[in-house]
């Protein structure tokens, strides 16, 4: 890769650019400023709740927004605002690349208490709500399955 390359997230949610470091930073719609930059292959797991009120003031976080951690091995790499929608496209556009939680200590991604059978529902659902395409549904399920 030559330079950053941007990558669409679909209307309102912005974008993730990838940069030739193997790092990726994701900037919201309208925003100028990267809202988190992380090394893709340091990302091993995502997690999303609702924003609390110590996320407003922190994160400038709306009642209209979730909260997306990224998660490294062992440690939380990043925490920004999402809307609603955003966090599954971002983790999945992760999940696809090819450099995900491949500077892990692990072998395998945590399963977060989830069973392969979660996780495999959970990338179902990815692909019928067009998040994932068939092809990348397949590249995560045999990862799961190996």
């Amino acid at each position: 890769m030559a330079g950053p390359v941007s990558h669409g997230l679909g209307f309102g949610n912005g974008s993730l650019i990838e940069h030739p470091d193997g790092s990726v930073e994701y900037r919201q719609t309208g925003k100028l400023l990267p809202a988190l930059r992380v090394n893709i292959a340091e990302v091993v797991g995502f997690s999303v709740r609702k924003a609390t009120r110590d996320d407003k003031k922190r994160l400038d976080a709306s009642s209209l927004q979730q909260v997306l951690t990224v998660q490294g091995s062992g440690t939380t790499l990043a925490e920004v605002a999402v809307n609603y929608g955003t966090a599954e496209k971002i983790e999945a556009w992760f999940r696809a690349h090819p450099n995900f939680g491949n500077g892990s200590v692990h072998s395998d991604p945590p399963r977060r208490g989830l069973s392969i059978a979660d996780e495999l529902i959970k990338l179902a659902q990815l692909r019928d709500a067009g998040v994932l395409s068939a092809q990348e549904f397949e590249t995560q399920k045999s990862k799961l399955l190996r």
